[in-house]
């Protein structure tokens, strides 16, 4: 009987012990399944690969760690969602030939690699942020909604096949180094601010309607399009090579100089072509340069209140026997009145033995001015131009297009004549009205060794 009874415990205990592992081994299973919700999204947890024809979705902070790499196919979508972030560290790796949607307060932030396919779609509502030891390279379309935040750091990579709509406000970082192949477009309300590089290839369409700041550099080699409405603040180093081309499309309040200033005897525009050179051009032959159809030249005399440029009696003497009709400029350090009185002073005295063709110029836009409220630049501005009209001659500002909209208040500067710098644009991005444009920084003239500045005059001053 008690054997009986043993052997019966036993069972018992064997049968519930199955049970047990079993029901174990049930709920473990439950639990690696991914949590899938109502609407049959799957919760992406950096676990598993993701598969085609699914759609998945991000709550919390998942980390994409080194030497780990997840692609999502074509048909699937990935929605980082309010509260989520998913985190690509170095040596980390996402890659979508699907969409990936960041909702408002989600956040995507790469130090490793992001790739986003031909074909494949991104939508930002939220934070999309890139360090400097990230790569990104986008050969898919790329929106940034007005609420979200896009900071690039690192290595961006926009191909052919890529576009980019800068609809919020996009950031290329100190440490961004862009390459644009595709078409990126700052849409009216966009925001672009470029404080690292940004270069654009032969095959690049950039186009703007919103807003540029630029403390960097762009180097442009394909398409850029300032649209009506477009603002660009240009304070740092903006170049277009030789493949480059700008149009703008503004229209400005005031043309570049009055209709009547543009029109000869016969009625028909009439132009002058001209350069201006400083001690850094070296040795010009002004036969040569006065042959190859140049009609004026500005010369510099001198900077601040200490230097005379070198060449300038040599340049001034060969220029005016060539037939080349010379006006001349003084690079400005002032950052006082009494500094640009004594500026203004000492760049007479070199001017005294010599009868000039175009206006006296005053180039202002050393940054050691950047400090300065726009009185004072202003004051400084008028205190030498007073001083230069009251010698006899007539006073130039000349400054970038920028510096002359944004820096200086030109509606108290409005008497004096205007030459405005503005390169590898169709037309200059300056509001007011101005008798020169200084329009490359790369022209190439014969009997010049190297890059000369190249201008346009709508005035023939000598005719003053």
């Amino acid at each position: 009987m008690m054997k009986f009874v043993f052997k019966a415990m036993i069972f018992v205990f064997a049968v519930t012990a199955s049970a047990f592992f079993a029901c174990h081994a049930f709920a473990q299973a439950a639990e690696d399944e991914p949590l899938v919700d109502e609407n049959g999204y799957t919760r992406f947890t950096g676990e598993f690969e993701p598969t085609a024809f699914a759609n998945y979705y991000i709550d919390d902070v998942v980390k994409i760690n080194e030497e780990e790499s997840f692609s999502f196919p074509k048909t699937s979508i990935l929605t980082v969602r309010k509260g989520g972030e998913l985190q690509i560290y170095v040596g980390g790796s996402v890659k979508f030939e699907g969409a990936l949607i960041i909702e408002q307060g989600a956040r995507v932030t790469v130090s490793g690699e992001f790739t986003a396919y031909e074909g494949s779609r991104i939508e930002c509502f939220g934070e999309f942020v890139t360090t400097r030891k990230s790569a990104v390279m986008l050969a898919g379309e790329f929106s940034n909604n007005e609420s979200s935040a896009v900071v690039f750091g690192g290595k961006v990579n926009l191909y052919r096949s890529g576009t980019y709509e800068n609809a919020g406000p996009t950031t290329f970082s100190n440490s961004a180094n862009a390459v644009i192949s595709g078409k990126y477009d700052v849409l009216k309300n966009g925001k672009l601010f470029v404080k690292g590089t940004f270069s654009t290839t032969l095959n690049a369409k950039v186009s703007a309607e919103g807003y540029i700041y630029l403390s960097g550099k762009i180097y442009n080699t394909g398409e850029l399009t300032f649209k009506e409405g477009a603002v660009d603040i240009l304070d740092g180093q903006f170049v277009t090579g030789k493949t480059g081309r700008v149009f703008d499309e503004r229209i400005a309040e005031a043309q570049t100089a009055s209709e009547e200033s543009k029109q000869d005897a016969a009625g028909s525009p009439k132009t002058l072509r001209g350069i201006d050179v400083s001690y850094w051009q070296g040795a010009i032959d002004w036969k040569r340069v006065k042959a190859s159809g140049v009609d004026f030249a500005f010369l510099r005399t001198s900077v601040s209140d200490y230097y005379s440029d070198e060449t300038f009696y040599y340049n001034i003497t060969e220029a005016q026997r060539a037939g080349v009709k010379v006006g001349v400029y003084h690079y400005c350090k002032a950052t006082t009145v009494a500094g640009a009185r004594a500026e203004a002073r000492f760049f007479l005295d070199a001017l005294e033995p010599y009868k000039l063709d175009f206006p006296i110029v005053l180039d202002i836009e050393d940054r050691t001015q950047e400090e300065l409220s726009v009185d004072e630049l202003t004051r400084i501005a008028a205190v030498f131009c007073e001083e230069i009209k009251k010698a006899g001659y007539t006073p130039m500002i000349y400054s970038s297009a920028s510096w002359l909209n944004n820096r200086l208040n030109m509606s108290k500067l409005s008497e004096y004549e205007v030459w405005v710098a503005h390169w590898g644009t169709t037309r200059p991005a300056y509001r007011g009205s101005f008798g020169v444009w200084q329009y490359s920084s790369e022209g190439r003239v014969s009997g010049i060794s190297g890059d000369v500045d190249l201008n346009i005059a709508y005035i023939d001053y000598s005719k003053k």
